[in-house]
């Protein structure tokens, strides 16, 4: 399977290391951004800083999707929030054989597409309000994507990156596929470290651990992730939310076995990093809380738990970003 024509579709921090390594290694990529970003990367290029190196492409970008055509494959960078709204960014890039890689924290509004079992199709109200993603994108055209990168966004054309660069792609409806393994062989040949899972709701889960509980503490403490893993009252509360996300976890049939302390290691690059919602908060920018917290506890309900921390530090990051705008 060849793709001739790769978008990717936000360029935010996520968005910008996928796009610069496609770029980097010669797949010319489109990249679509708002006019201002566009404006700047078109000048500038895009640069990606790790460890003090600093290098340089050339991308292909434009803030007129439509101009762009039916695309082989398209990478999405949008937070959750953003996703109703970006919608008329990546539709027109959208044919009928498109694959679509929403790469995004939390619970996917696809997560019961192909899940299987009593809950199958449902749809996540805390994503997908009114089901406009699920009627807009079949399901068959995405492919799951769980994505381990720290980056920081310093302006549309400059990006910081830890070096992290792993993502894990998966077919909603499980097992193994040509195209699932043709996506995978482009991203490792960008440089990228990218596996096939055929589990990927389990992946989603151990991911949504971290986010889960790092992401909206970060917000209410203001901490680094590495303060809040070795400060040991903000850790037991973040041993706390990691049990309660476990037993939901449980409760849905999500198999996989997790370790809390394994979960809890970061490389030591990313210790200093801030968590992308933090960032978010101080650049003023709203905040994925739907994804994560408020989703967790539409799911709690669903099977009938509770989960009082979760549900307490996401109100409480809620509350802080309200304040913020007032």
């Amino acid at each position: 399977m060849e793709f001739t024509k790769i978008a990717v579709v936000g360029a935010g921090s996520i968005g910008a290391v996928i796009a610069w390594h496609l770029a980097r290694a010669g797949f010319n990529p489109s990249v679509v951004a708002r006019k201002a970003s566009a404006t700047m990367l078109r000048r500038e290029g895009l640069t990606l800083s790790d460890a003090g190196n600093n290098e340089k492409v050339s991308v292909h970008v434009t803030d007129a999707p439509e101009s762009l055509g039916q695309q082989d494959l398209v990478f999405v960078g949008f937070k959750a929030q953003d996703w109703p709204a970006g919608l008329s960014s990546v539709l027109p890039l959208v044919g009928p054989e498109t694959i679509v890689v929403p790469m995004m924290n939390g619970i996917p509004w696809w997560f019961f597409q192909g899940f299987g079992g009593k809950h199958e199709g449902r749809i996540i109200k805390a994503v997908d309000s009114d089901g406009l993603l699920i009627k807009s994108i079949p399901p068959h055209q995405i492919l799951g994507c769980v994505v381990y990168i720290a980056a920081e966004r310093i302006d549309a054309a400059h990006i910081a990156w830890s070096g992290r660069k792993k993502l894990v792609l998966g077919e909603p409806s499980g097992g193994p596929s040509a195209r699932l393994e043709a996506v995978v062989a482009v991203l490792n040949h960008a440089g990228l470290e990218c596996e096939a899972s055929d589990r990927i709701h389990d992946i989603v889960w151990h991911k949504l651990l971290g986010n889960v509980s790092m992401n909206p503490l970060s917000v209410v403490t203001g901490a680094t992730m590495g303060r809040m893993l070795t400060h040991p009252p903000l850790r037991r509360i973040l041993v706390v939310m990691i049990e309660e996300a476990l037993m939901l976890a449980a409760a849905l049939g999500v198999k996989d076995s997790f370790d809390i302390e394994e979960r809890l290691k970061l490389p030591p690059l990313m210790m200093n990093y801030k968590s992308s919602m933090l960032q978010d908060f101080e650049a003023g920018r709203p905040l994925e809380l739907g994804a994560l917290s408020q989703a967790v506890g539409e799911l709690a309900e669903l099977v009938g738990l509770k989960t009082p921390m979760i549900d307490t530090i996401g109100t409480l990051a809620s509350f802080r970003a309200l304040e913020r705008v007032l």
